[in-house]
C-alpha cells in the first residue's frame, strides 16, 4: 500500500543520498551513477513512492511554497514579519502560506505536521516553542523529525533545533534607547513584561542589566518584572503595581508594545502623565506605536528590511538544505513623545 507521508526528503535519508539527487533521478536532468540510481529506485519501491509536483520540481523549485507558523498573528510584531516576507517573496515569485499557532503548542504541532505533509518547499517559525530558552526532549525530538521531512528557518534562537536561523540583533536598539533615556537625564529604571523562559525576553534583560551595571547604575531586580504573558492587561497590572510602590522608577520599558501600552493606561489611572511624570518606551517598532496619545518611542527593526534577509536566506536554505546558517537584522531606535527628562525633584505619586 502507497505511504502518502513519506516525502522525497524520506527516500534520500533512507537511501543514503541528497535529496537533489533524489530529484535528478526523478527528473531525469542529470546523470547519476548507476548504484545511486538502483539505491534511490529500491526505497522508492519499498514505500511505493509516486513524485508529486514539488518532487518532480525540487532541483528548478517549481513549487515556489514556503509556509509559514506564526506563533499569533494578532501579535503586530509576527504580523510585520510576516507583511515584510511576502512581500520579499512576490518579489522572487514565491508564494507564502500563513498558519497561525495563537499561542497553543499543540495546535503549533499540527500545523508543523500539516505543513511538512503538503511537502513547502521549506518552513519558517517565527515565535512559539523554538523560543523557548532550554526547550525539553520532546520538544527537540518533534523538530528533528520535522526537520527530516523539510527544511526549516527559525526566526530567533534556534540552539538546539536542526535549522538555519534569523534574528534581530537588539543590542543597537537597547543601547541607543537606553542611552537617550539617560542623556534626558533619568537613573531608575524598570522593565516590565515577558517571561525569563522566552528567549527574546532573556536576552532584552541581559541587555538591561549589562548597559545599567556599565553605566554605573543601580538596576533594582524587583523593577524587572515578570508577566504571565505578553498582552495589554499585563503591562497595566504590573505597572498600576509598580506606581504604588514608594519612589517608583522614572523611565519604564515595555517588553513589547503591547504592554508598554498597559502602562500608559495604568500611568493615566493612576493620575500620571506620560511623558512629564513618568516616561514609557517599548520594543517592535511596529504600526501600534503610532497609535497612542503620546505616540509610543519604540526600539526594532525595519520589517521590509527584515523580508529581504529573511528571503534571501530562505533562498540559500532551499538551495542547500543541509546548510546551517545565521543571518542578522540590525536594529535601531524610534523617538517619538512618550519620553521627557524626569521632574526635577521626582516622580510624585498621591
Amino acid at each position: 500500500m502507497k505511504n502518502d507521508n513519506v516525502t522525497i526528503y524520506d527516500i534520500a535519508r533512507e537511501a543514503g543520498v541528497s535529496p537533489a539527487t533524489v530529484s535528478r533521478i526523478i527528473n531525469g536532468t542529470a546523470n547519476v551513477k548507476a548504484e545511486k540510481r538502483e539505491r534511490v529506485q529500491a526505497v522508492m519501491d519499498k514505500h511505493i513512492f509516486v513524485p508529486n509536483a514539488l518532487a518532480k520540481g525540487l532541483s528548478s523549485r517549481e513549487s515556489k511554497t514556503i509556509g509559514v507558523l506564526l506563533s499569533d498573528i494578532r501579535n503586530p510584531f509576527y504580523s510585520s514579519v510576516y507583511l515584510g516576507l511576502e512581500t520579499a517573496a512576490v518579489k522572487y515569485g514565491y508564494n507564502a502560506v500563513l498558519c497561525n499557532a495563537l499561542n497553543d503548542e499543540e495546535a503549533e504541532k499540527q500545523q508543523l505536521e500539516m505543513m511538512s505533509s503538503r511537502r513547502v518547499d521549506l518552513i519558517v517559525i517565527c515565535g512559539g516553542r523554538t523560543d523557548t530558552v532550554t526547550p525539553d526532549d520532546n520538544q527537540i525530538a518533534f523538530m528533528n523529525q520535522i526537520a527530516e521531512r523539510v527544511p526549516i528557518v527559525v526566526a530567533g534562537t534556534a540552539d538546539y533545533f536542526p535549522c538555519s536561523t534569523i534574528r534581530i540583533d537588539n543590542r543597537p536598539a537597547m543601547e541607543a534607547l537606553m542611552g537617550y533615556l539617560i542623556g534626558l537625564g533619568h537613573r531608575d529604571f524598570a522593565l516590565i513584561g515577558g517571561l525569563a523562559a522566552k528567549t527574546p525576553t532573556s536576552e532584552k534583560r541581559g541587555l538591561f542589566r549589562n548597559i545599567l551595571h556599565r553605566e554605573g547604575l543601580t538596576c533594582n531586580e524587583k523593577w524587572i518584572i515578570e508577566t504571565p504573558s505578553y498582552e495589554i492587561a499585563d503591562g497595566y497590572e504590573a505597572a498600576k503595581k509598580l506606581f504604588r510602590s514608594p519612589n517608583p522608577p522614572t523611565a519604564i520599558l515595555g517588553i513589547n508594545e503591547f504592554v508598554a501600552l498597559g502602562i500608559m493606561q495604568a500611568a493615566a489611572d493612576a493620575g500620571l502623565n506620560v511623558p512629564h511624570d513618568i516616561s514609557v518606551a517599548g520594543f517592535d517598532n511596529t504600526f501600534l506605536a503610532k497609535l497612542p496619545t503620546p505616540t509610543l518611542t519604540s526600539a526594532g527593526c525595519m520589517y521590509d528590511e527584515y523580508g529581504e534577509v529573511l528571503m534571501e536566506l530562505i533562498r540559500k536554505v532551499i538551495a542547500n538544505p543541509q546548510e546551517r546558517l545565521l543571518s542578522m537584522v540590525p536594529s535601531g531606535l524610534t523617538v517619538r513623545k512618550s519620553c521627557a527628562a524626569p521632574r526635577q525633584n521626582g516622580m510624585r505619586v498621591d
